[in-house]
């Protein structure tokens, strides 16, 4: 054997044993890759074949919560422009539909209706049936305060009317001012000694939570609102200039308007 056959006869020999390995391997993987490739091909149909997932909408139907305020309007629309459809008395046993704000959707004996979701809670202790529109307060149920503050017969502490402002009669500003006060005075309390209906309405007041009841809310006020004959006594009050119209923050309140001293 020539020297130069003797040398490269070992690099034959290692080539041989390379292409005797790689053979086998290559089919392997082929093999491999193409099972790979069929089940992704299964999967992909099966996906394909089931609807994309959807998040279910959040609900909260099947609740029964409890009405916690004395005397709540039950609506027929999230909003105290829609018409009342009866009133719940502390203890009613409700279900709740759903919240949209400060409102929830609820069901009771008088249908599907709105109120405030901040007078329901999920603790109660004894069920009472609501209260038709037609058996509302009686004139000796509300005390006149002021023109903007009573006293209802079964709530404490006193309650101030929003909506609305009218003069100081107690700390005002000036003589005009505790006159139209007193005369905003009498005026709401003909408007309720000579109503053929009149209906209250809790709302919640514009303060930061956990506050109303106590002295850093309303000076311990609740809030609400007073139909008469199917009106809003303050409407009345500021269409006789007796009143202004006084809106509310979320949390809080704005300056008094000081419009009768000038």
């Amino acid at each position: 054997m020539s020297v130069t056959r003797a040398i490269t006869a070992p690099r034959r020999a290692v080539r041989k044993a390379q292409r005797q390995i790689m053979v086998p391997l290559v089919i392997a993987v082929a093999f491999f890759a193409m099972i790979g490739s069929l089940f992704d091909s299964t999967s992909s149909r099966s996906t394909s074949n089931n609807p994309p997932a959807t998040s279910a909408p959040q609900t909260t139907s099947g609740t029964y919560v409890y009405v916690t305020g004395t005397r709540v309007n039950q609506r027929d629309g999230p909003s105290t422009s829609d018409r009342v459809m009866g009133v719940l008395v502390e203890g009613t046993r409700v279900q709740l539909l759903r919240d949209e704000g400060q409102w929830a959707q609820i069901r009771s004996d008088l249908g599907t209706g709105w109120m405030y979701s901040s007078f329901l809670s999920p603790n109660g202790t004894s069920v009472a049936q609501p209260v038709s529109p037609d058996r509302g307060l009686r004139a000796s149920d509300v005390r006149i305060i002021d023109g903007d503050t009573i006293n209802v017969r079964g709530i404490t502490p006193n309650v101030r009317l929003v909506g609305f402002n009218t003069p100081e009669t107690w700390q005002a500003s000036c003589t005009a001012e505790r006159q139209v006060g007193e005369r905003a005075t009498a005026r709401l309390s003909q408007l309720v000694r000579n109503a053929a209906s009149i209906e209250f309405e809790r709302v919640a007041c514009s303060c930061r939570p956990g506050t109303e009841g106590t002295d850093r809310c309303n000076f311990g006020r609740l809030c609400g609102s007073l139909f008469v004959d199917g009106q809003d006594v303050g409407r009345t009050l500021i269409g006789e200039g007796l009143a202004v119209p006084y809106r509310y923050g979320r949390t809080s309140c704005p300056p008094r308007p000081q419009a009768w001293c000038q």
